[in-house]
Order: C-alpha cells, then sequence, then structure tokens
C-alpha cells in the first residue's frame, strides 16, 4: 500500500513517546512502483500527476514496456492511460497537468443582468432581496440575494 508516513512526538505528562500514524494517500493520487520514481526520488516525484503521466508515456513510446505492465508501475488504469496519451498528442505536455474540476463561471450571470443589478441598486437604492425579485419577475430567473450582493459587492456599489 503507499502511504505518507507521519512522526510525531507527544509529550504526556513530561515523557516524550514517539506516535507513528500513517495516513494512507486519497484515492485520486496513485501508487507509482516505477523503478525511476524509488532510485531518483529528488527529482522524481510522485505526487506530481503530470510528471508521472509523462513518464508512463514515456517508459511505454521509448523503452517499449507493455501498456498494462505501465500501468501498474505508475498506478493508472489503461483507460487513463489513452486519455493521457491522447491529451499529450492534441495539447503536449500541458494536457497531461489536471484542469482545475467544477464551473469556470457563473452560468446565469450574463452581462445583462449585471447591468441589471448594478442598475437596480444605483436608480432606485434596492436591496439584494429585492433585486432578486426584480430579476425573477423580468427575465424568469431566479437568483439569491447572496449572488446579487456579490455583484454588487465586486463592483463596489455594496453598501455596508
Amino acid at each position: 500500500m503507499c502511504g505518507i508516513l507521519l512522526l510525531t512526538l507527544c509529550s504526556c505528562s513530561g515523557i516524550f513517546t514517539l506516535i507513528t500514524i500513517e495516513v494512507f494517500m486519497k484515492k485520486t493520487q496513485k501508487c507509482v512502483t516505477s523503478t525511476l520514481f524509488q532510485e531518483y526520488p529528488q527529482f522524481f516525484n510522485p505526487l506530481d500527476r503530470g510528471q508521472v503521466k509523462y513518464e508512463m508515456l514515456r517508459a511505454h513510446s521509448h523503452e517499449g514496456h507493455f501498456i498494462t505492465k505501465v500501468c501498474k508501475e505508475f498506478g493508472y488504469s489503461r483507460e487513463s492511460f489513452y486519455q493521457a496519451l491522447e491529451a499529450f498528442r492534441k495539447q503536449g505536455i500541458a494536457g497531461l497537468i489536471d484542469k482545475p474540476k467544477g464551473k469556470r463561471k457563473p452560468d446565469k450571470l450574463t452581462p445583462e443582468i449585471i447591468g441589471f443589478v448594478i442598475y437596480q441598486r444605483a436608480q432606485f437604492g434596492l436591496s439584494g432581496a429585492a433585486i432578486a425579485q426584480e430579476i425573477f419577475s423580468k427575465f424568469n430567473l431566479k437568483l439569491h440575494r447572496r449572488t446579487v450582493e456579490r455583484i454588487l459587492g465586486y463592483y463596489g456599489i455594496l453598501d455596508r
């Protein structure tokens, strides 16, 4: 099993005792058993997933190792191997770096909605909840009052 060994000193009643706790890596952090990562830990970092993927692809293409063997050594499935290979072919090294998960920007907030929020606050001095109700009645779009307040705060219009 792959893991990180964490050693701590505990002082209970003035007596120092050594407590060892083994913390196992998350499932997403793969177990790398390749000899490169074992023999040269100062250069090869098994927690650098981009580097692990690159070395996995290199081991197959340049050293001629079988894909199943390479996948086992580097802790990836064959499907992940082929995904990494395709990403590398399309984008080069940058394709091997993990992308942030989740949304990049809010789906509902168009420039029209943001302009409407700012206009309602500047022209009528409405609260976040009142502006959210106005947005719902005009655009049939439900926003939380806190979302409206974040827009106003971002543009420096929120009074606190």
